[in-house]
């Protein structure tokens, strides 16, 4: 009897002794949110969130796949949606702010639970026995329950739209509308500039907090550059960097193209590689993101709630 207890009581505790209970509670406290409110004359029921997402599927413009990502991830979608919120990410924060605001629908493009199969329960390797209940993907499901908010996640198909919806909401955010060549909003020519300077500008106009990192020459004066947010392979560095200065990405794996950057740079070549974080390089598209679901849901109030860079920088 004795070790049940214990075994409970270790399963009440997640990280720095946040209890499940106290996780779930989180839902009441934090920063206040502007209450939604719907534009004057609109009196239709609101639909519940399977409708919504039966909207985006009609009305994506692409081809909707079945093995994709994007599905409910928590909560009802049988339930009426109070508010629509979207984001980089459904963190606590965003949560929290959604539900001071009457929200209950999150659309998020990056994974709720920290992890590609994006699920509350930890998966082992295979052949091996189930993990065992993670106490902050149990408490975080919990919160989600108590308050009764749903998740959907929003990324293959978003990303599939001509424009890439992401690149633009980076493009837009960063003032360069009117670089893009031939209208698409991954290829910018600015104005000659040293990689410093525009790798600073970044940081300013995404309010970057310290998930900017830069390879290259800080002085190197450029113009061409390739807009990709969102995680990259080595493959696309290689396609793109042949045809720009700078590539502006959200994530990559480090060992692979940020070494090959850095070789090309020792060998004297004039290129660049400015990693922006994946949720923050997402973040602005989302924002689109919410434009976009006015037109199809204007039976329930919709607004973008930025999750915000995860990272800083130690002062020197």
């Amino acid at each position: 009897m004795r070790d049940g207890v214990e075994a409970e009581s270790r399963s009440e505790v997640a990280v720095s002794g946040l209890s499940r209970r106290e996780f779930v509670r989180l839902g009441t406290v934090g920063a206040a949110a502007v209450p939604f409110v719907l534009e004057a004359g609109t009196r239709a029921a609101a639909p519940t969130a399977q409708v919504v997402e039966d909207r985006i599927r009609q009305n994506v413009g692409v081809e909707w796949n079945p093995a994709t990502i994007d599905t409910f991830k928590a909560g009802d979608p049988s339930a009426v949606v109070t508010g629509i919120v979207t984001t980089s990410l459904a963190t606590i924060d965003v949560m929290r702010r959604a539900i001071r605001a009457g929200a209950n629908l999150i659309i998020t493009s990056g994974p709720t639970f920290y992890s590609r199969a994006d699920t509350s329960t930890l998966t082992g390797r295979r052949g091996a026995p189930p993990a065992p209940p993670d106490p902050v993907l149990t408490a975080k499901h919990d919160f989600i329950v108590e308050n009764r908010l749903i998740v959907w996640r929003f990324s293959d198909h978003w990303r599939a739209r001509t424009p890439d919806p992401f690149a633009e909401g980076v493009v837009n955010a960063l003032g360069w509308a009117k670089y893009r060549s031939n209208g698409d909003p991954r290829r910018i020519t600015v104005p000659a500039i040293t990689i410093e300077a525009l790798a600073r500008n970044v940081k300013a106009e995404l309010n970057a907090r310290g998930g900017v990192r830069v390879v290259g020459k800080p002085m190197a004066r450029v113009q061409r550059i390739a807009v990709l947010p969102g995680t990259i392979p080595i493959q696309t560095t290689l396609a793109v960097l042949a045809d720009v200065d700078v590539l502006i990405a959200g994530e990559i794996r480090e060992w692979e193209s940020s070494e090959y950057v850095r070789d090309l740079v020792h060998a004297g070549r004039n290129k660049a590689l400015i990693l922006l974080g994946r949720s923050l390089s997402e973040e602005p598209g989302m924002n689109g993101c919410a434009v976009w679901l006015k037109e199809i849901v204007s039976e329930a109030p919709v607004r973008w709630i930025p999750a915000g860079d995860p990272y800083w920088r130690p002062t020197i």
